[in-house]
C-alpha cells in the first residue's frame, strides 16, 4: 500500500496536479523519491535511468543529456569515472541564508545536496548533485517544484553498469584519444566533478545550449 501511495504522489507531481510550495513538502517528496525503488526505462553510456512522463530527451552524448519539461531545459552530467573508483565528489556545498531552498541528501552510498536559488520574481535556478551525477536547470515560479521532482527521480534512479564503464574507460585509454575521462585514477582519489561542470558553456554548431554556472 505504501509503494502505491508513493507512486501516486510522483505521478501527481509530474502531471502538474498539485504544487509543493514550502520546505516541509519538498522534504517529504524528496524522502519519498529516495526511499522508493524506481526501475530505469532509458539506456545511456554505461548506465540507465528512469525518464519521467512528460520529460523529453533532446540531446545525448557520452555522459551528458539534455531534457525538456514543459518550457524548461534540464541538463544532466554523470561522473562515471568517480563512480567507478568510488571517489568522493569534489564539490562545495552551497548552504546560505539567501537560498530559496537547500537540503543535503543521503541515502546509503548516494550522497549530495539540492539547492534552489531565486534569480528574480519569475526565475529560479536549480542544482542537484547526487548519486555521482549533477542536474542544473532554470525554471519559472510555477513549475520549479515539478522540475525539482522530475530531476530527483532521474538522479535517484541512475543505475550504473560497472563492467560496461570499465570497458569504456579501458577502450578510451587504449586508443590514446585525449578525453576528460581518464582511466588513470586521480592521485588525490577525488573527483574532477566540479571542474567539468563549472565551465561556462556556449551554444555549439549543433545548436545545443549548455547551462552556465550560476
Amino acid at each position: 500500500m505504501k509503494k502505491i501511495f508513493i507512486l501516486l504522489i510522483i505521478i501527481i507531481l509530474c502531471t502538474g496536479c498539485v504544487r509543493i510550495d514550502n520546505d516541509e513538502n519538498k522534504d517529504i517528496i524528496i524522502d519519498e523519491i529516495i526511499n522508493y525503488k524506481t526501475n530505469p526505462n532509458t539506456m545511456a553510456r554505461g548506465y540507465k535511468y528512469f525518464l519521467p512522463l512528460g520529460v523529453c530527451k533532446t540531446y545525448d552524448k557520452d555522459y551528458n543529456q539534455k531534457f525538456k519539461y514543459e518550457d524548461t531545459f534540464i541538463y544532466l552530467y554523470v561522473d562515471a569515472v568517480s563512480y567507478y573508483y568510488k571517489n568522493s565528489l569534489n564539490f562545495e556545498e552551497e548552504n546560505n541564508i539567501n537560498n530559496y531552498y537547500y537540503r543535503k541528501i543521503t541515502n546509503g552510498n548516494k550522497t549530495g545536496y539540492i539547492v534552489i536559488k531565486k534569480v528574480d520574481e519569475k526565475k529560479y535556478f536549480l542544482k542537484i548533485i547526487y548519486n555521482y551525477a549533477k542536474i542544473e536547470a532554470y525554471a519559472n515560479k510555477d513549475n520549479i517544484e515539478k522540475v525539482m521532482t522530475n530531476s530527483m527521480i532521474i538522479l535517484d534512479s541512475i543505475d550504473y553498469n560497472d563492467k560496461l564503464i570499465e570497458k569504456i574507460l579501458k577502450d578510451d585509454y587504449s586508443i590514446g584519444v585525449e578525453k576528460e575521462y581518464k582511466i588513470d585514477k586521480p592521485k588525490d582519489a577525488r573527483s574532477k566533478f566540479s571542474e567539468y561542470l563549472s565551465e561556462d558553456v556556449q551554444e555549439d554548431d549543433t545548436g545545443v545550449l549548455d547551462l552556465p554556472e550560476y
